[in-house]
């Protein structure tokens, strides 16, 4: 079945989360711009586990066969962590229901360009099965499928099954599963992070979304001091945004050289950016800003920036536990820069806050630093985005306002 506009499938794969979220969102927009009304569905990999850890697809079967009473149209995503059994399944389910009114955008690890190509397979033999695991109902129709293609002669109907299914394991099965769902018209697109000239033209690109130019000195040093991450040099963008809208800047601003090195350095890639330093230097609402800035979008984007400031705050917690105990504040300064840079802490105003927080922070105030800290840990643990966001919030004003910050929500200073 050829693609055409009554229903599209989209396979990217990439190992760079920002690319496919740039791409996701404009399918998802241009999709939502053709059928309005569709019922939007996400689905994660933890979403399709049943039992014992096997597939479980049988809602997402569901919600494509049944065009249910107001409608069939559905813009489904499914992000899955590997082309696996689970994606294997996930494919020829998709190939057995297909139907007009479907817009199934599917997110995956990068594969090989060769696999993507993997040549089609008819799907008409294909039929509703909630599982083609092998022994189900639906491996013991692909089986009879490939018999009756089978070579002439007097091999047994369980030999053909015996070989059918042995051709469906490892590459094979990965190769076939594409092929079915290359045959109802599956789009696979490969995204490869830019390198070289094309990885700072994107840089330019980027940060002219958030009003910048970038001189030549900066562009040079963002691209070889970031290593193609392209999310932390698009969440550094946002930060050095942020700031120059507190300084009230109306027109484009130039980025040089000495704008961007705080931003842009090795200890800026182990994310969180200025958080740490915003909440121990007691700088509330700054702190809140930083998070609400970096929790703005959807999606993935959303989850993958709440990991990233719940790994900075404890690695930097964990550092101000570490100094108090070895007394460093009181220590000369060569032995604090050489503790420091053992704990990647290279910008010195990082050093100087975490210095600050050894001193002037009390054994209570890190303990509810902690507490918050497990709390979002835990909830982002469990997929409770809402929650690992409200306990970032009340880390950011543990430090200063302890014992009142139990009635943050999430939609405060969201932009």
């Amino acid at each position: 079945m050829p693609n055409n506009a009554n229903s599209e499938i989209y396979v990217i794969c990439s190992d760079d989360p920002l690319l496919k979220l740039d791409r996701s969102r404009e399918l998802l927009a241009r999709w939502r711009q053709f059928v309005p009304d569709a019922e939007f569905l996400l689905y994660t990999y933890s979403e399709l586990q049943g039992t014992g850890g096997s597939p479980n697809l049988k809602g997402i079967e569901n919600e494509m066969s049944d065009p249910g009473l107001f409608g069939g149209e559905r813009i489904i995503k499914v992000i899955l962590k590997d082309m696996d059994t689970t994606a294997i399944e996930l494919f020829k389910l998709i190939a057995a229901n297909m139907r007009p009114g479907l817009f199934i955008l599917i997110e995956l690890p990068r594969i090989t360009a060769k696999l993507a190509k993997s040549k089609e397979v008819d799907s008409q033999g294909l039929h509703r099965f909630l599982t083609f695991r092998e022994g189900s109902a639906g491996a013991e129709a692909l089986a009879q499928q490939s018999g009756a293609k089978g070579g002439k002669g007097g091999r047994s109907s369980a030999a053909k099954k015996k070989t059918a299914t042995r051709s469906r394991k490892g590459e094979a099965a990965k190769s076939e599963a594409i092929g079915y769902l290359r045959d109802v018209g599956a789009q696979f697109e490969i995204l490869y992070p830019p390198e070289g000239a094309q990885l700072k033209s994107w840089i330019s690109q980027r940060a002219g979304m958030y009003g910048f130019r970038v001189n030549n000195d900066a562009l040079d040093f963002i691209a070889r001091s970031c290593d193609n991450n392209l999310l932390t040099i698009d969440h550094s963008l946002q930060v050095l945004q942020m700031m120059a809208e507190a300084d009230n800047m109306q027109q484009m601003k130039v980025l040089d050289l000495k704008s961007v090195e705080d931003y842009f350095t090795q200890d800026a890639r182990y994310n969180g950016f200025e958080l740490p330093e915003a909440i121990f230097n007691g700088d509330s609402l700054k702190a809140l800003t930083i998070i609400a800035s970096f929790c703005s979008g959807h999606d993935t984007n959303l989850s993958t920036a709440l990991g990233l400031l719940i790994n900075r705050m404890d690695s930097s917690i964990s550092t101000v536990y570490e100094g108090k105990q070895q007394n460093l504040q009181r220590a000369p300064f060569n032995t604090q820069t050489a503790f420091f840079m053992s704990h990647n802490l290279k910008v010195p105003s990082s050093q100087k806050s975490h210095l600050k927080a050894m001193q002037v922070l009390t054994d209570g105030q890190l303990e509810e630093l902690t507490s918050c800290l497990s709390e979002a840990s835990c909830s982002y643990s469990t997929f409770d985005l809402d929650g690992a966001y409200r306990a970032l919030q009340r880390m950011a004003l543990a430090a200063t306002q302890p014992g009142q910050t139990r009635f943050l929500s999430a939609d405060l200073l969201v932009f």
